[in-house]
């Protein structure tokens, strides 16, 4: 990324998006925060400095409020480069959850992780076939790649949607100079994953979302870039 570029963080107040926005202004760079809850925006926006960012509240699964984080951010920075969208929650399902939990749990991660790629992602693409240029980088997980893993029976096949919406755009783009990434990470240590990260070595061996914000950070303006970024980690929960 160059300084002066402006980039907006979806899900931004919390997890990878709270990381991502911090190491983005720190490498010069004009970022919009936007999440559900104002409050903890703003708090995070005091710690970060607020020359440089803008924060905007809105609902990642309306159209609307998504293209409302755009336009305001065109309006105060004069252009957007790129958007990062980090959102979804993580909870584990298996087999021996009632017919109904595992009914609520489906439909919750549809919502927070599907339907946010989606809808952000959609709404995006719009915005930046207009203006002729943009890069839109999806957060899904290796969860989605790996039916392996044991208890992920919401989380992983919502990631894997995401993951797969989001290689279907760029097909779907091609041709247009508008690029589209997927980014795969195993588990990644945030203050949100301490429950499983419950020792010093797994926080440690863990996939650090400074590592991904200084993937993003390099890799913002090749045009060759990747389709699909992995994050590994040996960790063995």
């Amino acid at each position: 990324m160059e300084k002066g570029q402006t980039v907006i963080v979806i899900g931004a107040s919390g997890g990878i998006g709270r990381v991502l926005s911090r190491e983005f202004l720190k490498a010069g760079v004009n970022a919009t925060l936007s999440a559900r809850t104002k409050e903890k925006l703003d708090t995070l926006q005091v710690s970060l400095g607020s020359e440089n960012t803008l924060v905007v509240p809105a609902d990642a699964t309306n159209p609307d409020d998504v293209l409302r984080v755009f336009t305001e951010t065109k309006k105060k920075f004069g252009t957007v480069d790129g958007i990062v969208i980090s959102a979804g929650t993580w909870k584990q399902l298996d087999i021996t959850a009632s017919t109904q939990e595992a009914l609520d749990l489906a439909e919750n991660h549809f919502r927070s992780i599907f339907l946010p790629s989606f809808v952000t992602g959609f709404v995006a693409q719009r915005f930046f076939r207009e203006q002729g240029r943009g890069i839109i980088f999806n957060i899904s997980s290796h969860a989605g790649l790996r039916p392996e893993l044991e208890g992920n029976l919401t989380y992983g096949p919502m990631k894997a949607a995401s993951h797969q919406f989001t290689l279907a755009l760029k097909n779907e783009l091609k041709g247009t100079g508008i690029q589209v990434v997927d980014i795969a990470p195993a588990i990644v240590n945030t203050d949100e994953a301490v429950g499983i990260l419950d020792t010093e070595d797994k926080r440690t061996r863990a996939v650090q979302p400074e590592a991904i914000a200084r993937w993003i950070i390099d890799e913002f303006n090749n045009p060759n870039i990747v389709p699909t970024k992995l994050f590994k980690s040996d960790i063995t929960l």
